[in-house]
């Protein structure tokens, strides 16, 4: 899933050209696609990326498709939408943890034994 991620933002960048109209279907139906898994994926954890994807799902969407007609607005939006796929594909990357020294038990206390009992 990850890299799929990778390749909605390259081709949001790459929409950017004057490429045939049905690269642009292609790519609102892959879009929408990806923002639909990541809204599954964020349903319960971060709301913030389930707002944001949601309202890319709902401009991306193939079914009833939004026509702004001015290639000025997609370009913007287009952008927008692969930063912002190149950013939650970078927040699912895990952050390597510094190894932490090992820590030394100086208060050491010492336990008595059985046998060292005296019974009377």
């Amino acid at each position: 899933m990850k890299y799929f991620i990778i390749i909605a933002a390259l081709l949001c960048f790459i929409s950017i050209f004057e490429l045939p109209y049905g690269y642009y279907t292609f790519l609102r139906i892959l879009v929408s696609f990806m923002a639909l898994i990541i809204i599954v994926n964020e349903f319960r954890s971060r709301s913030f990326w389930l707002i944001t994807f949601l309202l890319i799902f709902v401009i991306f969407n193939p079914v009833i498709p939004i026509y702004l007609y001015l290639k000025p607005f997609w370009l913007i939006i287009d952008i927008i939408v692969g930063l912002l796929f190149l950013y939650y594909f970078y927040t699912l990357i895990p952050k390597k943890k510094a190894e932490e020294p090992e820590i030394i038990d100086v208060k050491h206390q010492e336990i008595p034994k059985t046998r060292d009992r005296i019974i009377k």
